[in-house]
């Protein structure tokens, strides 16, 4: 059954990790050499406008429902279908015939 994702250590998403990462080396380049510190950041610029693009063209930016989540939702509902239909029948699960007991 699909699991909702977890946030790393419960409250910091990955994404702002990799950012935070990103910015410490645009930094740390930046203050090593400015031309690199510049290339370095036109490059994440362009990593930037790009992850935007596609975050509002396709992503989560662009109001549509994830499908993971439709799909963890479905089958957290059949789950407690299937629940609610054990304790309506009974505790104990009904026994399935036995082929070799057939006419």
């Amino acid at each position: 059954m699909p699991v909702p994702s977890e946030r790393l250590a419960g409250w910091l998403k990955p994404k702002w990790l990799v950012a935070g990462v990103a910015l410490a080396a645009f930094g740390l380049l930046l203050s090593y050499d400015v031309r690199l510190g510049l290339a370095a950041g036109a490059l994440l610029g362009a990593v930037l406008v790009v992850w935007f693009y596609i975050a509002l063209r396709y992503g989560s930016l662009s109001g549509v429902p994830s499908v993971r989540t439709t799909l963890v939702e479905r089958a957290q509902q059949q789950e407690a279908n299937r629940r609610l239909a054990t304790t309506r029948a009974g505790s104990a699960p009904q026994e399935s015939s036995d082929p070799a007991q057939r006419p």
